[in-house]
C-alpha cells in the first residue's frame, strides 16, 4: 500500500502535526524532568562524598602535620589522589604555607574554592573544588585543599540525554506513523476525492475512479465516479462537436479561398447580387471588362450603378440592367465601342430552396466570335483539300496496284520452280521489295482513309485467342534469327470469342510487334493480352488491354509526345537504319481510338519500351452448334517435330500434317530441335538444313551422338531444304538422316515421304 506524505493544509496532516507537537512537549519535559532530578542526585552524592573525605583526611594528617612530618603528609596526599574521582590534593598550615601537594602543579597556584556545588568545567574538566579546616582539639592546624573530578555526572547526564532523545523520537516516530494510518484509513476516500477533484480542476475532466464504500463518505465516492462518467461522456460529445465544428470551419475557410482564387482567375466577369439586387461581390475581370477602378467601392450598389461607374458605360445603364434584371437568364448587346458583351444570370440558391441571390457572368466574345468565323473557313477548306487529297490517293493506288500485282504474283510463281541460288537471291529481293513497297502504300492509304473518315470497322465474331497467337506466330521465326525470346502470356480469364474487327486489331498488334521486332537486337519481347479494369463497368462491353514490351534501344523522353504524329519517328536516323513511313504508330493510334480506346507508351533509353493499349469490343457469344471436321486418321496421331525456321514453311508444313492426323511440334533452329529430341519422343523429325543458331546438319549429328551415348532409339530425321543438288543429298545422309525432300515440294510427295519414313525408318529416300 502505498501512503501519500501529508500535507499540513489537510486535516489529517493538521491533527498528525498537533499530536507530533504535544508528544514532542510531553517528552522534552519528561526528560528535562528526569536531567534535573538525575543532576540533584548525583551532585548530592558528589557533596556527601566530599563531606565524608574531610574527618577522614583530617584523622589521618593531624599527627603528622602537628609533628611537621612533611614526607608522611606528602604520602598520606598521594596514596588518597590516587582514589577514583580525587582530581588533586593539598595541605597548607596556619600560616598559608604549602606543606604537600599531589595531582596539581607545585608551582601553579590552586583553583579558587567553590562557594556551592556546580558543574561548570574548569581546565577543561568539571571539578568541584572545597577547602576543610584541619583541626584537633579545637586548634586548627592547617587547611585541606582537593578537587572531586565530576566527569562522571556529566557523562551521566549525556547518556541521560541521549537516551531521552532516542526514545522521545523513537516514540514521536512511531505515534506519527500510527497515527499518519490511523489518518490515512479515516480520510482515504477524502483524500481520493480531493485528487479527483483537483485532477479536474487542471482539465482532466476523467480522473481514474475515487475509492467506493458502504459508509458516507464511501456513497460520496460512488457518487462523484457516477458524475465524473456523465462528465466524460458530455466531453467527449463536446469535444467531438468541437472538432467537427474546426473542420468545418477549416474546410470552409479553404472552399472560400479556392473560390476566392477561382473567381480572381476568371477570364469573365463575375457579379454576385443579394436577394435585394444589389452587389455583394465582383471580381477582377469585371472590373477590366467595364474599367471600373479597383479603390471605388461596389458594395450595396445596384447593378445599374455599377455599370454607370465604367470608363464608357452604356448610353443608359440603369435601362440595360433592367433589361438583365428582367430577363432573369441571358442577354447579349452591343458596347458603344462595339464590343459584343453576353451576361447571364443563374439564381443562388441554398439546399433548403432558399434563395439568398443571382450570379451574373459577363464575356466578351468579341474575339471568339471573330475565331470561330475564321475557324469555319478553315475547316472548310482544309476539309476540300483532304477530299483532293483522297481521291489524288485512290487513282494513284489503282495505278500503282495493277503492276504491283503482277510483279508480286509472278514472283512468287517465279520463287515455286527450280532457281539458282543467285536467280532465287534476285527473285527474292524483288519479291521482298515489292512487299515492302505494298506494305508502304497501305499504310499511306489506311491513313487516308482514316484521315478522310472512310475507313469502317467491321463487327464480327472471331476467335481472339486464335487471331493474337497467329499474329505473334508471324515473328517466330524473325525473333529466332535474331536471337530475341519472344514471349505470349494470354491472362486466364481471356475470354475466347470477341466481336469486333480482327482484322484492324491485328493491325495494331503487327504495328507493335513490328516496331519491337525492328527497334530489339538482343533479349526479349513479351506481348500480354488481358481484360482492362474497366472491363465489367458496362454490361456486354469487352475492354482488352494489350501489351508488348521490348528490350530494345528504347526512346528519349522529350521524343515520346511525336512517335505518333504521322511522319514522325523518335530520331531522323531511324529512317536510316531501319526504314519505315513513320505512319505505322499514327495508324495505330488512330485504329485504337476508333475502337474507342487508347494507346501510350513507356519507355527509357537503352533500357527498351513498353507499347500499351486498351480497346472496347463487345462480349460474342460462343459458336453454338458447329460440329468440328474430323481429322483424318492416317497419321494415327504420331508425333512429327518440324525443325523449320520460316514462319510461312513452318505453317505449311503443320497444316498439311495435321490435316493428316498428326501431331506436330515445331523447332526454329537447330538447338530448338536438339533440346526437344532430348526431352521427348518423336516419330519423325523433317530437318531444314540451314537455320540460325544451328543448322540442320549439326542438330542431326548431336542428335545421333545423344541416342547412342544414352542408348536412345534412332529417331528417323527426314531433310527439308531448298538445296536440292545430289551432294546436299549425300551431305545428309552422311550427317545421319534418314530422307531428303527438297523445297518447293508438293504436298503430296511430302505427306509419301513422311508416312514411308514412320512405317519403315530406314528406307526413306
Amino acid at each position: 500500500m502505498k501512503f501519500r506524505r501529508p500535507h499540513l493544509r489537510t486535516v489529517r496532516g493538521r491533527l498528525l502535526l498537533a499530536a507530533i507537537a504535544v508528544e514532542a512537549v510531553m517528552l522534552t519535559l519528561l526528560v528535562g524532568n528526569s536531567l534535573r532530578l538525575l543532576q540533584g542526585s548525583l551532585g548530592a552524592q558528589a557533596e556527601n562524598h566530599a563531606a565524608q573525605m574531610a574527618p577522614v583526611l583530617n584523622a589521618a594528617l593531624v599527627a603528622p602535620l602537628a609533628q611537621s612530618d612533611t614526607a608522611t603528609v606528602q604520602a598520606i596526599l598521594d596514596e588518597s589522589q590516587a582514589v577514583p574521582g580525587i582530581e588533586y590534593l593539598a595541605v597548607i598550615d596556619r600560616r598559608g604555607k604549602l606543606v604537600a601537594i599531589s595531582g596539581w602543579p607545585r608551582g601553579k597556584p590552586l583553583p579558587k574554592v567553590d562557594s556551592r556545588f556546580s558543574l561548570e568545567q574548569k581546565d577543561g574538566i568539571p571539578r568541584y573544588d572545597v577547602a576543610r579546616p584541619i583541626q584537633i582539639a579545637g586548634q586548627q592546624l592547617g587547611t585541606l585543599r582537593y578537587g572531586l573530578d565530576l566527569s562522571h555526572i556529566i557523562a551521566a547526564r549525556r547518556d541521560l540525554v541521549t537516551q531521552g532523545v532516542a526514545i522521545a523520537l523513537g516514540e514521536i516516530l512511531l505515534s506519527a506513523g500510527l497515527l499518519t494510518l490511523l489518518g490515512y484509513w479515516m480520510t482515504r476516500h477524502l483524500a481520493a476525492l480531493t485528487r479527483a477533484s483537483e485532477a479536474v480542476a487542471r482539465g482532466n475532466y476523467t480522473p481514474d475512479p475515487v475509492i467506493e464504500g458502504d459508509d458516507d463518505v464511501g456513497r460520496l465516492g460512488a457518487a462523484f465516479n457516477a458524475m465524473s462518467r456523465v462528465v466524460g461522456e458530455r466531453i467527449g460529445e463536446l469535444m467531438s462537436t468541437r472538432d467537427e465544428l474546426i473542420t468545418l470551419a477549416y474546410t470552409l475557410e479553404q472552399e472560400h479561398a479556392r473560390l476566392g482564387a477561382l473567381l480572381s482567375s476568371m477570364e469573365f466577369g463575375v457579379l454576385f447580387l443579394n436577394p435585394a439586387e444589389r452587389a455583394i461581390y465582383v471580381n477582377p475581370a469585371f472590373r477590366h471588362l467595364w474599367n471600373i477602378p479597383d479603390g471605388v467601392d461596389i458594395q450595396g450598389r445596384a447593378m445599374g450603378h455599377l455599370l454607370a461607374l465604367a470608363e464608357q458605360p452604356p448610353a443608359d445603364p440603369v435601362m440595360v440592367a433592367n433589361a438583365l434584371l428582367d430577363l432573369d437568364r441571358q442577354a447579349e448587346f452591343q458596347r458603344d465601342d462595339g464590343r459584343t458583351v453576353t451576361a447571364r444570370g443563374y439564381p443562388v440558391v441554398m439546399s433548403d430552396g432558399q434563395k439568398i441571390g443571382r450570379l451574373w457572368t459577363f464575356v466578351d466574345v468579341t474575339l471568339s466570335r471573330l475565331h470561330a468565323h475564321q475557324m469555319q473557313a478553315a475547316k472548310e477548306a482544309a476539309e476540300a483539300a483532304s477530299a483532293a487529297k483522297a481521291s489524288f490517293l485512290a487513282t494513284m493506288s489503282h495505278e500503282i496496284r495493277t503492276p504491283m500485282n503482277g510483279i508480286i504474283g509472278m514472283t512468287q510463281l517465279a520463287l515455286e520452280t527450280e532457281l539458282s541460288e543467285e536467280q532465287r537471291e534476285y527473285l527474292t529481293w524483288v519479291h521482298t521489295s515489292a512487299e515492302s513497297l505494298l506494305s508502304i502504300l497501305n499504310d499511306i492509304l489506311d491513313f487516308s482513309k482514316i484521315d478522310a473518315g472512310r475507313l469502317d470497322l467491321e463487327q464480327v465474331s472471331f476467335n481472339l485467342h486464335d487471331m493474337v497467337r497467329q499474329t505473334v506466330g508471324l515473328f517466330t521465326a524473325q525473333a529466332g534469327g535474331k536471337g530475341i525470346a519472344l514471349k505470349l502470356d494470354l491472362a486466364p480469364d481471356l475470354p475466347r470469342e470477341a466481336l469486333g474487327d480482327p482484322i484492324r486489331l491485328r493491325q495494331v498488334l503487327t504495328n507493335l510487334l513490328s516496331n519491337a521486332m525492328k527497334f530489339t537486337s538482343a533479349g526479349a519481347i513479351a506481348v500480354h493480352v488481358g481484360l482492362a479494369a474497366t472491363s465489367a463497368r458496362v454490361p456486354g462491353r469487352l475492354d482488352l488491354h494489350f501489351s508488348v514490351a521490348d528490350s530494345g534501344v528504347g526512346i528519349p523522353a522529350d521524343k515520346l509526345d511525336m512517335i505518333f504524329s504521322p511522319f514522325s519517328q523518335a530520331d531522323s536516323s531511324i529512317t536510316r537504319r531501319f526504314g519505315g513511313t513513320g505512319l505505322g504508330l499514327a495508324i495505330a493510334q488512330r485504329l485504337v481510338a476508333m475502337m474507342d480506346g487508347r494507346i501510350w507508351v513507356e519507355s527509357q533509353p537503352g533500357q527498351g519500351s513498353t507499347f500499351q493499349f486498351v480497346v472496347a469490343l463487345r462480349q460474342a457469344e460462343p459458336p453454338k452448334g458447329v460440329v468440328a471436321p474430323m481429322a483424318r486418321s492416317e497419321g494415327g496421331g504420331a508425333h512429327v517435330l518440324v525443325a523449320e525456321d520460316t514462319p510461312v514453311n513452318q505453317r505449311l508444313a503443320q497444316t498439311l500434317l495435321s490435316k493428316r492426323g498428326y501431331r506436330v511440334s515445331l523447332a526454329n533452329d537447330g538447338v530448338e530441335a536438339l533440346d526437344k529430341c532430348q526431352a521427348e519422343s518423336f516419330a519423325l523429325v523433317l530437318m531444314d538444313m540451314q537455320m540460325p543458331n544451328m543448322d540442320g546438319l549439326e542438330a542431326t549429328e548431336k542428335i545421333r551422338a545423344y541416342e547412342k551415348a544414352n542408348g536412345q532409339p534412332r529417331v528417323p530425321i527426314v531433310a527439308m531444304t531448298a538445296n536440292a543438288m545430289e551432294v546436299d543429298r549425300q551431305r545428309c545422309l552422311e550427317a545421319g538422316m534418314d530422307g531428303f525432300i527438297s523445297k518447293p515440294f508438293r504436298a503430296d510427295e511430302l505427306l509419301a515421304l513422311v508416312a514411308q519414313s514412320i512405317s519403315s525408318p530406314t528406307s526413306a529416300g
